[in-house]
């Protein structure tokens, strides 16, 4: 008995207009209104029967006009800062955007439910007007049709058992391998290709720096989905070039990824038209990036093809960043972790360690090396908090680079804290780059957030906007830093690529009473890598600079794990996986950390390289 066949002996046809498929969700659009009504419980109890989800609608026919459903929502939702309100008749879905959406409780979404006849979705609006957020929300709501369609066929390729092309499961490294950046990772089933992630190389714009996907085991018109662990360049840069190239399939992510991925997709666009560089795709390619995404929630299950099941867990890395796990024909199960922290940062909390089952982990290793260990938050709180305090005493400028996503974010409540706490002076603080921008995404996804955060935000705080936190644009580079007053800039990018640091960093790097401090990893080649390991005369816009500013580095702010975090969690890790794949770090990195998870734990380890095949048994 197929789906329909199943659902028409629990409900009777006659009360039925159609059935859809969102995704892996069946949408049943019913003619009969009290049946709408109950439709919650009947949805559980079909769902129960079939082991589908599923969600009753009433047929679009039924519902009023667009006035006369935003006038009642208006009606109930009288006391509550509504922003806007989206209707998407076709769905019979409306969407309501809020500065208050904990003030919208159940019973209330049952009211306008049954007034409107619509399905309810509640979304938090910014704190302050993002233009990233109002453009996206706006772009898919008007895109809605095409949106539907293309999810209905996804829900009808998820149903279908394909052809075996393979007895096995392998996972070949395109990226990622023996290095940092441009992680891509082909997972192949019997009867799927998925790819978990495609970014771009540190570089950026070199061509070696692109997925190795030049193999006869990619068909690109062939894959089924993409899984995007978080929306860093290296791990999300490459994907608008696969719609460049005619793919149309689905790319599933959590929601603050897909606005923060945007956003930086964009800036890449802008920084490469600045440098004369050829970007890979353009905004047509990342606008069909935006109508094939798929949004779900920490820890929600779904089928992402007839053989694979998908859920997202908290990574601790970024806003909305995520450990993916994936269940193979209830036979196999993979845990990649992205770039993950293991300790709790003053913006994300720990991540989970617990999973019903794990054959095979796939983890990063960044700082895997035998002497890699951060420093404590609070050490490196306390020295970076002395070394500005006293280049602000000599009346010097600290220069931040930043990454924009997560990053700038800590460094900005690290230095507010500071100033709440007495240990800094009231100091202008300059934000420039995209970092102000994905300050306000956080204020629109507070539950992806730390308790801390996320009940300020909660309750109409903004944590990153203060009078002296200043929005900083191009004009004001030079004035800023000739000015006699000290002042913090906190500016992208991270490893001094390009952005905005780089023009702060010509005015200023000739002052020695400045400091130039680096809260990020700074990869091989990068110009942020180059200063760090000495070199004190570079070349920034074809000019010869001598660099007498102070450089420090404070690795306790980074996003990613140490050694010992990532011993700590595959110690905690329930159940043991069976073999661990030992990515995302420099070569030598990536073997001691292989070395000591084998000795540790008995799990057998890899360190593949580029092109490498592995089977997962």
């Amino acid at each position: 008995m197929n789906v329909q066949e199943e659902i028409f002996s629990i409900l009777d046809q006659k009360e039925i207009s159609k059935i859809k498929y969102e995704g892996a969700k069946i949408i049943i659009y019913v003619k009969n209104i009290e049946l709408f009504k109950n439709g919650l419980e009947l949805g559980k109890e079909i769902a129960m029967r079939i082991k589908k989800r599923i969600e009753i609608r009433v047929d679009p026919k039924l519902l009023d006009e667009d006035e006369k459903i935003k006038s009642k929502i208006h009606n109930i939702l009288q006391n509550i800062k509504i922003k806007d309100v989206y209707i998407e008749r076709h769905r019979s879905t409306v969407y309501i955007e809020t500065y208050e959406p904990q003030s919208i409780n159940i019973d209330l979404i049952n009211i306008i439910r049954k007034e409107t006849l619509c399905n309810v979705i509640i979304q938090r609006a910014p704190l302050r007007s993002s233009k990233i957020i109002n453009v996206i929300r706006s772009y898919l709501h008007k895109n809605s049709l095409y949106k539907s369609e293309f999810l209905n066929n996804i829900g009808l390729k998820i149903l279908e058992k394909k052809p075996e092309k393979l007895n096995y499961y392998r996972l070949i490294v395109l990226g990622a391998g023996r290095e940092v950046g441009r992680s891509s990772f082909l997972l192949q089933t019997k009867e799927s290709n998925i790819l978990l992630d495609s970014g771009l190389g540190a570089g950026n714009y070199s061509e070696d720096k692109y997925p190795f996907i030049n193999i006869p085991e990619l068909d690109i018109q062939k894959l089924d989905a993409v899984i995007i662990s978080h929306a860093h360049l290296d791990h999300v840069g490459f994907i608008p070039y696969l719609f460049r190239i005619g793919w149309r399939g689905p790319v599933y992510l959590t929601e603050p990824t897909r606005d923060i991925a945007a956003l930086v997709l964009l800036d890449y666009l802008k920084v490469s038209n600045r440098q004369n560089k050829n970007a890979l795709y353009t905004i047509r390619d990342i606008k069909e990036f935006l109508k094939h995404t798929i949004t779900i929630n920490y820890g929600e299950v779904t089928d992402i093809a007839s053989d694979l099941k998908l859920t997202l867990h908290n990574a601790n890395h970024i806003l909305g960043a995520s450990m993916v796990h994936l269940n193979i024909e209830g036979k196999h199960n993979l845990l990649y972790t992205g770039d993950y922290r293991f300790n709790p940062t003053k913006l994300l909390e720990r991540p989970n360690t617990r999973f019903q089952r794990l054959e095979t982990l796939l983890i990063e290793s960044t700082y895997g090396g035998i002497n890699d260990k951060h420093a404590s938050r609070e050490e490196t709180e306390s020295i970076f908090i002395h070394d500005i305090k006293e280049t602000i005493e000599k009346g010097g400028k600290v220069l931040i680079p930043v990454l924009a996503v997560g990053r700038g974010q800590d460094v900005l409540l690290t230095l507010l804290d500071a100033i709440d706490n007495k240990l800094l002076p009231e100091i202008k603080i300059y934000i420039e780059g995209i970092v102000w921008e994905t300050s306000m995404i956080h204020t629109a996804y507070p539950e992806f957030l730390s308790k801390e955060i996320r009940g300020k935000i909660e309750t109409n705080m903004n944590p990153f906007e203060r009078e002296n936190v200043i929005r900083a644009i191009k004009k004001d580079r030079q004035e800023i830093i000739s000015s006699k007053e000290p002042a913090i800039i906190i500016a992208t990018s991270g490893m001094m690529q390009g952005g905005p640091i780089l023009d702060y960093f010509y005015y200023a790097a000739g002052d020695e009473r400045n400091l130039l401090a680096f809260v990020s990893y700074q990869a091989e080649g990068t110009l942020g890598r180059r200063i760090l390991s000495g070199e004190r005369q570079v070349m920034i816009n074809n000019n010869k600079i001598d660099i007498k500013m102070k450089v420090n580095r404070y690795e306790g702010f980074s996003g990613h794990a140490d050694r010992g975090e990532t011993l700590a969690f595959i110690k905690y890790l329930k159940p043991r996986p069976k073999q661990a794949l030992i990515i995302h770090g420099e070569e030598e990195k990536t073997r001691e950390l292989s070395y000591s998870i084998y000795r540790k734990f008995n799990i057998q380890t890899y360190n593949p390289k580029i092109g490498d095949i592995i089977g997962l048994e």
